[in-house]
């Protein structure tokens, strides 16, 4: 009961504290720019802190499923309040087509959509207004708001709140620590990152890993795990656990995968999500 009353106090300080400087920038002083780590799966896994922000904003910049995982929590973002989708000019169908197609004249596209975007927050920020835009996860661990909308930009004019990434979900998910007392480090990585890219042999980077009692935790990964994971097979054990969680945070969604680096491939031919799914190679897998 003292533990339960201890996070209501600190729950009630978290909102007092974002209402006392959203009501600042109410009063006619400059606005701000919030960075919300919105957790892995909705409004119940998002920090009181944050949802108190998104309640007291005045415009905010989500993707369009964002306010649908909302929905279902019994929560509403108001949609006059959205003003537009960031990520269409970088993620959107299109513009997925034309990197495949033409990479530099989609980062050129990107680049100009950027500025765009920075240049509507200034002027947004200078208004007074409070502006949030949602990240999925935390925004520190591969979030997009860092990586893409916000490089280069005034760091004075935002705040980060952080959030729940899919990494803490997912450990929760194995019911196991991802540093085991053997464990030298935790390694937060991506397909991209190992095999590089574009992709290419890397065999300094795996045959170097195997050294280590590491935990591997990849991001953004499934669809490349194929090729992952015959590059693991040539430096490490076969019977190593490899563990995927699929929707993470999702309660009713969420689903462990636990296999081996020799058999992860057939077993995730099983499985019909082929997205969504936090990767995590090592002994806390098994």
């Amino acid at each position: 009961m003292g533990k339960l009353m201890c996070l209501i106090k600190a729950a009630g300080i978290a909102l007092f504290l974002a209402s006392c400087s959203l009501n600042a920038a109410q009063a006619g002083e400059k606005g701000k720019l919030y960075v919300v780590g919105m957790g892995p799966a909705g409004p119940d896994l998002t920090a009181p802190r944050a949802l108190a922000v998104i309640e007291k904003a005045d415009l905010i910049l989500c993707s369009p499923g964002m306010p649908k995982k909302f929905a279902m929590f019994g929560r509403y973002i108001d949609p006059g309040k959205v003003a537009f989708d960031p990520w269409k000019e970088i993620f959107g169908k299109e513009a997925r087509a034309l990197k495949k197609k033409n990479y530099q004249q989609w980062l050129e596209k990107s680049e100009h959509h950027i500025k765009k975007v920075q240049a509507f927050l200034v002027q947004s920020i200078e208004k007074g207004k409070t502006v949030v835009l949602m990240d999925g996860g935390d925004p520190c661990i591969y979030g997009p708001s860092l990586n893409y909308l916000l490089k280069g930009f005034d760091e004075d004019l935002f705040e980060i709140i952080p959030g729940m990434s899919a990494l803490n979900a997912a450990g929760a998910a194995l019911k196991q620590t991802l540093t085991p007392e053997d464990v030298r480090f935790v390694l937060l990585a991506s397909a991209s990152s190992l095999l590089g890219d574009p992709p290419g042999k890397q065999d300094d980077i795996f045959k170097y890993l195997s050294r280590f009692e590491t935990t591997m935790v990849l991001y953004m990964s499934l669809k490349s795990l194929n090729r992952v994971i015959k590059r693991f097979q040539e430096y490490y054990p076969l019977d190593l656990p490899i563990a995927v969680v699929y929707y993470a945070g999702y309660a009713e969604k969420e689903k462990v995968l636990r296999s081996t680096i020799g058999s992860i491939i057939q077993d995730i031919k099983k499985m019909d999500e082929k997205w969504i799914g936090l990767v995590i190679v090592g002994k806390c897998a098994g």
